[in-house]
């Protein structure tokens, strides 16, 4: 039985690696070229599947009829994700992104929607996912057209559902448009620029507390890469800290999935019952191990997230949390 449902786009991935990013109009040589399965929804939804096992996870989510969509349905089956809720739309493309990784494992991505951004609030119609939306304990929401999202939140939230929203790219519809669905969720997750965008304001520490505030005390997440993440809520501040990879003998290869693999666990230990710090913390390992894999979707898997939560050298971080 699906227990969490995830929402968001499948993409095709080309990763060019480069010593450092170009300036305009300036031509660079290219390490290395590899072309992975990606998506932010996909990769959620594998990261948590990874965690809580086969046929767990689903995924609303839309697909060309080309021979990246086979590759793609397939590589999610292998994976253990339902893909039941996976729709097909004749004539189009199936998306891709193009990432740039320099020698830091920074990035920028510039990506093509094509099929993502072609379903519409309908699907929530259709038997088969108006049944697993009914059946699963989580939604996950990640970056479908607003249309989508609005639906399924408010479908979601009649349901009692637990809801977590990372509207990424959303953000910029502005945080008046996206209020009343805001209120609706559970969770949102932002990172520092998603932060700053939504509250307009500069520092995403700030950002967070403010939107808190501004949603009643609804729990805020925001992700500060390597300094870790911070949750928001009511009147309260709790900074989470992540692993430093030197001292566990890793080291960052390619920051690309980081924030998926984070989310992914999240849903998942969620799913679990974890509390939200212990949550976070644990998320917060699934990211910093997911950046020491060349893959997108490098996320790890529950026994390996354990066994470095478990080490010596980071039960201290954890013991050391504080809420203010």
């Amino acid at each position: 039985m699906v227990v969490e449902l995830v929402s968001g786009a499948i993409n095709w991935d080309t990763s060019i690696f480069v010593d450092e990013f170009p300036k305009a109009k300036e031509e660079i040589k290219a390490k290395k070229i590899i072309s992975v399965p990606g998506g932010k929804g996909a990769n959620v939804a594998i990261a948590s599947a990874r965690i809580l096992g086969s046929d767990k996870v689903g995924i609303i989510g839309g697909l060309g009829d080309d021979d990246i969509a086979e590759r793609q349905i397939q590589i999610l089956k292998e994976e253990g994700v339902n893909i039941s809720t996976v729709k097909r739309i004749k004539n189009a493309s199936s998306g891709q992104a193009y990432i740039v990784v320099d020698d830091a494992g920074e990035n920028f991505i510039v990506t093509y929607k094509a099929a993502n951004h072609m379903i519409t609030a309908d699907i929530m119609n259709d038997e088969v996912t108006s049944n697993t939306i009914n059946e699963c304990k989580l939604i996950t929401v990640i970056d479908p057209p607003l249309e989508v999202a609005e639906t399924l939140i408010s479908k979601a939230r009649d349901l009692e559902k637990t809801i977590i929203w990372s509207p990424g790219l959303l953000v910029r519809n502005g945080f008046d448009k996206l209020k009343e669905i805001l209120l609706k969720t559970n969770y949102l997750i932002l990172n520092e620029s998603e932060a700053t965008i939504l509250a307009a304001m500069d520092d995403a520490t700030n950002a967070c507390k403010t939107l808190s505030e501004k949603l009643n005390g609804k729990k805020v997440v925001g992700t500060l890469g390597s300094k870790g993440c911070i949750l928001c809520w009511q009147t309260k501040t709790a900074h989470i800290p992540v692993p430093n990879l030197t001292d566990l003998s890793l080291r960052v290869v390619n920051t690309v999935g980081a924030g998926d693999a984070f989310l992914g666990a999240f849903s998942a230990l969620k799913i679990k019952e974890f509390e939200d710090i212990e949550s976070l913390f644990l998320a917060n390992i699934a990211g910093a191990l997911k950046t020491t894999k060349e893959e997108t979707r490098g996320s790890p898997d529950y026994k390996e997230i354990r066994q470095y939560f478990d080490d010596k050298r980071v039960q201290p971080l954890f013991s050391r949390i504080n809420v203010s």
